[in-house]
C-alpha cells in the first residue's frame, strides 16, 4: 500500500511495526536481497527521516555490493538531517569511507567518537573493530557483523 498524507494517518504505523520492517530490511541486505533492502529502507525513511535506522539500514545494503560513494552520500546528508543516534551515522560513515579508501578521515571520525564517551559498548566494540581492520570488510570485524544488535540498543528511541 502506497500512503498518501490521509492514509498514512488512517493506517499509522506502530514502533513494533516499524522494527519489524527495519530488522527484515537488514535480513534482506545481509542475504543478498540489496534491492529489497534499499526499498524497504527508502520507505522508513520517508516514514522517519530523522532517525539514523533507516539511514544506516540504507547505507548497510549499499556498503554489501560495493557502493562505497553512494553509501557516504546517504550518510554524509542524512548527518545533516538526523537529530537522535548521530554516532550511528558517523560509524558507518566512517566505514564507508575507510572501505572506499580514505582510511585518514574514517580514523579521524572513529577516534573522535571514542573520545566522546558516549558511546555504548556494543558500539565501542564496534568502532574498534573497524579501527583494526583495513578495507577488507571482514578483517578484525565481529561475527556476526552487530548490525541489527547495534540497533537495538535503541530500540526504545530509535523506532518511534
Amino acid at each position: 500500500m502506497i500512503h498518501s498524507p490521509s492514509t498514512e494517518s488512517q493506517f499509522p504505523l506502530m514502533s513494533n511495526e516499524i522494527r519489524l520492517l527495519a530488522e527484515l530490511g537488514f535480513m534482506a541486505a545481509a542475504n543478498g536481497q540489496v534491492a529489497v533492502a534499499i526499498e524497504i529502507f527508502d520507505g522508513l525513511i520517508s516514514l522517519r527521516p530523522t532517525k539514523s535506522f533507516p539511514y544506516v539500514g540504507k547505507a548497510v545494503a549499499l556498503l554489501y555490493v560495493g557502493s562505497f560513494p553512494a553509501a557516504i552520500e546517504l550518510l554524509s546528508a542524512a548527518s545533516q538531517v538526523v537529530n537522535t543516534d548521530q554516532d550511528q551515522i558517523w560509524i558507518y560513515l566512517a566505514l564507508a569511507l575507510q572501505r572506499s579508501g580514505n582510511n585518514d578521515k574514517a580514523k579521524k571520525i572513529l577516534e573522535y567518537l571514542l573520545k566522546t564517551d558516549e558511546l555504548s559498548e556494543v558500539d565501542v566494540t564496534l568502532v574498534k573493530a573497524i579501527l583494526k581492520s583495513n578495507r577488507n570488510v571482514d578483517q578484525g570485524l565481529p561475527k556476526p557483523f552487530p548490525l541489527v544488535s547495534t540497533m537495538a540498543k535503541h530500540s526504545d528511541t530509535v523506532f518511534t
